[in-house]
């Protein structure tokens, strides 16, 4: 997939990128690029429409002046299929595959200074939850075929939904996709780099993001042979940032949420073991 984007970029839009090398990792890949200027970027896909992601890159070119280590986005390029390819400043840094405290002390304290940007930006929409209520954006038909167990867990799911204008409240910059996968950082082991923006910047309550950190380090702590592979000590201290941070209705409407959304995706395009795992871990908040 990212071999034919840069193709389209540079047939259909006339960037002149020059193939770097290929990430073959994620859900749709990325390119490492350079322009004829020589500056390095990134090419990736979007999993949001293009007026999003035109929103993204102001919200990010306006946290990178407060010096928040954010990529900017250069260019971006509507293919005409629903999908949009992005071309985004190469930040230094690498992934960690080895979480552990000082890991997510550093991705937490990176969130904080995510507090309140977005008061001035009221056009910037919150994060949907689905909590298998009538219209929310996840199905559940696949889930409710499954099993009785299943269908136990998404009554319990539903039991967390309520109106949808308190689903996510606030007005800071919201990370959908928080995970370490989505940080850089340099050989002191600071945050170079807060990347993967694809699915839209989203204005809101923080801690979601967080919530989304917790969820993929708990998974990733109970599958065996796992790339990722936390510290225990990783996942207990994320686990008591947001039991102070957030009352136990909210944390469990955004579990839901996140639940709902893997237990999908793992049926459609996973493994039933991975949905056993994500059954599991909505069975440890929600029942």
């Amino acid at each position: 997939m990212s071999l034919e984007v840069v193709q389209a970029l540079n047939e259909r839009a006339g960037c002149r990128l020059e193939l770097v090398g290929l990430i073959e990792q994620g859900q749709s890949g990325a390119a490492y690029v350079r322009w004829p200027d020589g500056r390095e970027a990134v090419v990736t896909t979007a999993f949001a429409p293009i007026e999003l992601m035109r929103q993204t890159a102001e919200v990010l070119a306006d946290v990178r002046r407060l010096g928040i280590p954010v990529p900017a986005h250069e260019f971006l390029f509507d293919l005409g299929d629903g999908t949009v390819a992005v071309v985004q400043e190469r930040l230094p840094g690498s992934t960690v595959t080895r979480p552990a405290l000082s890991t997510v002390d550093a991705i937490i304290a990176m969130n904080e200074r995510f507090a309140g940007l977005l008061a001035n930006r009221p056009d910037i929409r919150p994060p949907p939850l689905s909590l298998g209520r009538p219209g929310d954006k996840t199905p559940t038909d696949l889930i409710e075929r499954h099993s009785p167990r299943a269908r136990r867990l998404l009554d319990a799911i539903r039991t967390t939904g309520g109106d949808r204008n308190t689903d996510v409240v606030g007005d800071d910059l919201v990370h959908v996709d928080l995970t370490v996968g989505n940080m850089l950082f340099d050989p002191e082991d600071n945050i170079s780099g807060v990347i993967d923006w694809n699915y839209g910047v989203a204005r809101g309550d923080r801690h979601y993001g967080v919530v989304k950190l917790l969820h993929t380090l708990s998974f990733a702590a109970a599958t065996p042979h796992a790339d990722l592979r936390p510290t225990q000590g990783a996942v207990e201290r994320v686990e008591r940032v947001l039991e102070q941070c957030l009352d136990p209705k909210t944390l469990q409407r955004y579990w839901a949420h996140q639940t709902l959304n893997m237990l999908y995706v793992s049926r459609r395009w996973g493994t039933d073991e991975a949905f056993t795992t994500y059954l599991e871990l909505g069975e440890s908040k929600l029942t």
